[in-house]
This record gives C-alpha cells, structure tokens and sequence, in this order.
C-alpha cells in the first residue's frame, strides 16, 4: 500500500465514529410516539388528546353545570321533563310515601271545602277529595295483598300541613292551599315517575295508571287563584 492510500484509510477510519454519533437512533417504522414534539406527532396523522381532555361521552363528564344541564331530555312538548323521585322504585317506601301524600290530599281538600268561599277552589277540593280516596283505597289494597305496611294516621310532618293551613283564612287560605296543592302534585309525579321503574310489576302498573289523574290535578291546581302568590311562602312543605 503506497503512502497516499494509507492517508486515506486512516481519514476515514478516524471520521466514521463522529458520522454515526451525529445520526440519531431511528424509531420503530410509523411510530407516532416516537416523535419528539406535538407538531412531529400531528404531522403523523395520528396525534394523541391533550391531557385531560375527557374522550368519554358519559354525561356525568360534563365539566360545567351548563354542560349537563344539556344533557336532559325534553318531553314531546319542549318541555323540561320532571326528575323521578328514586324512592319510588322501592315498593315499601313508595307504599308509605304515596299513602301519606294521598291521605293529606284528602283530609286538606275537606278543610279547603269548608274553608273557601271561592267556587273554583271549592270544585278543585271536592275532586281532590274523590279521586284521592278512590286512589288510597287502590293501594292500600294493592300493598295489603303483598304484605306492605301502610300508614293508618298522618304522620308528623304532614299533620303539621294541615296544621298550618288550618290556621289561615279567607283570601291567605286559598292563595296557601293553591300554592301547596301545586308543590304537592309536583311531588307526588315526581313519585310515581320513580315508581313507574319499580321492582314490583302491579306497583309499576298502579303508578302508570295513575300518573295521568295526578298530572291533570297539577294542570287545575296551577291554574287556581292565588297560586302564584307568596303566601303560603311559610307553609310547610311535603318531602
């Protein structure tokens, strides 16, 4: 080997170390995680979501009130539809709560009878006091027939409503009847929305049967006098 070639191998031998050292690892072929930058990543077609940007179409992901609120359906009206009330769908507790509101809707329609001097509140008691009673007797028979137990007597709370309404006269009661009439029936769908989904099927099919009856007494109610006003603010409200 003359002197010119040996030049030669030795400058390449003592160069190829600095080429290589130069020339990043390539990664594995078509690997979007191997880029070393967001914008490598999104030219790959293939870029993945920021952190914390929920993918999930799950409504509870909503990050705001609003958001969620989106989420709720409408009934074929346009309207809001009303939240079930859960107790419903537990027979022993749908049985106790249905039987209470239904025994107060009865024993204040008769007060409200004797209270009012207003025709339209008058008309509306003495309904309350008919289909009521044909519904408390219904499931009463119903439950009995299953082994649920149902109340004989208002409760505490509910005693304290007619307590209170009882108490008031003229024009303040029937602006206080009205308004709780309308709570009461908001309640009460509210219910039976819940029971309609309940583990008992005649419970279920009760609840069906009767939702039409009570959201036609909450159309009336809210069409009575004084139902707008803040009278009955102080008046105690049925859970």
């Amino acid at each position: 080997m003359n002197t010119v070639n040996r030049i030669v191998a030795m400058l390449l031998v003592g160069t190829a170390p600095a080429v290589f050292a130069q020339t990043p690892p390539a990664g594995p072929a078509g690997d979007p995680s191997s880029a070393s930058s967001p914008h490598q990543r999104e030219a790959t077609g293939q870029a993945t979501p920021e952190a914390g940007t929920p993918a999930s179409p799950d409504p509870g992901a909503a990050s705001s009130p609003h958001q969620k609120q989106t989420t709720m359906g409408k009934d074929a009206s346009g309207k809001m539809k009303m939240a079930a009330d859960p107790d419903g769908a537990d027979p022993a507790t749908f049985v106790k709560k249905a039987a209470q509101g239904g025994m107060t809707e009865v024993e204040v329609a008769k007060v409200a009878s004797s209270k009012t001097q207003n025709p339209e509140i008058r008309s509306f008691a003495q309904k309350m006091v008919k289909d009521h009673s044909a519904a408390n007797q219904e499931l009463a028979s119903l439950a009995k027939s299953k082994g649920l137990q149902v109340p004989a007597s208002l409760d505490a709370e509910h005693k304290a409503v007619m307590q209170k309404l009882s108490s008031k006269s003229g024009a303040d009661f029937d602006a206080a009847y009205s308004q709780q009439m309308k709570e009461d029936h908001e309640k009460t769908i509210a219910l039976f929305e819940g029971a309609t989904r309940s583990s008992d099927p005649d419970l279920a099919a009760f609840a069906k049967k009767t939702l039409p009856t009570l959201k036609e007494h909450l159309h009336l109610a809210d069409a009575l006098p004084g139902t707008s006003h803040s009278a009955s603010a102080d008046t105690p409200q049925r859970q």
